[in-house]
C-alpha cells in the first residue's frame, strides 16, 4: 500500500481531581476576613472561632464564579481539613496543580507549606501546575488546605482545589 502515512495519537491530559473546588458541588471551608494569628495556615493552627461556609467566596457579578458565601472586604483568609487515602502519594510522570478561580492575589498553603501563589486575576477555573518542591509537599492521610485572597478592586472571588494530571492517548 502506497501514500499511507502513519503517525502517533495525540496526547490529552487526564485531570484526577484529588481535592474538589466549589464548581459543581459546595465544599465547606472555615473562613475570616480579620487578619488571624501569624500560623493560621498550619496544620495545628485552631479555627474554631472562624465562620463555617460553602465556597466559592466573593461577589456573584464575578465572571465565571460560584459564589455559595458572600465576601465583601479586601481579604479572606480559608481553611480546609482534607483527608487523602493514607497510602496516597505523589506519582511518577504525573503533573500536580491547584485548580483555582481567583480575583485577586492568592497564596496557597499544604499543611503549612506555601505550595502556590497568583496574581491578578481568571474569569473561569484554571490549573495552575505546581513545582517539584511543592508537589514533595503533597501526602496522604489527615492535611489542611489553607488559602489567603488579597482584593484590591473589581471583581471579586476564591476557589481553590487541587488536581493530579496525567497524560493518556487521545481515542480515535
Amino acid at each position: 500500500m502506497t501514500g499511507v502515512q502513519t503517525c502517533a495519537l495525540p496526547i490529552s491530559p487526564k485531570v484526577t481531581t484529588l481535592v474538589p473546588t466549589s464548581e459543581k458541588d459546595a465544599q465547606t471551608w472555615r473562613y475570616t476576613t480579620d487578619k488571624p494569628g501569624e500560623n493560621w495556615h498550619q496544620s495545628s493552627f485552631d479555627d474554631s472561632s472562624w465562620k463555617s461556609g460553602p465556597g466559592g467566596f466573593g461577589e456573584p457579578t464575578t465572571p465565571g464564579s460560584h459564589v455559595k458565601t458572600v465576601w465583601k472586604s479586601n481579604d479572606i483568609w480559608l481553611r480546609r481539613s482534607l483527608d487523602l487515602p493514607a497510602d496516597w502519594k505523589p506519582q511518577t510522570g504525573r503533573e500536580y496543580a491547584v485548580r483555582i478561580h481567583h480575583d485577586e492575589d492568592t497564596e496557597i498553603y499544604f499543611d503549612g507549606h506555601l505550595i502556590a501563589r497568583t496574581t491578578g486575576f481568571t474569569t473561569d477555573y484554571v490549573e495552575v501546575p505546581l513545582d517539584a518542591e511543592a508537589v514533595k509537599k503533597l501526602h496522604g492521610g489527615k492535611s489542611t488546605l489553607a488559602v489567603h485572597c488579597h482584593q484590591t478592586g473589581g471583581g471579586q472571588y476564591v476557589d481553590v482545589g487541587l488536581v493530579e494530571i496525567s497524560e493518556t492517548p487521545a481515542k480515535p
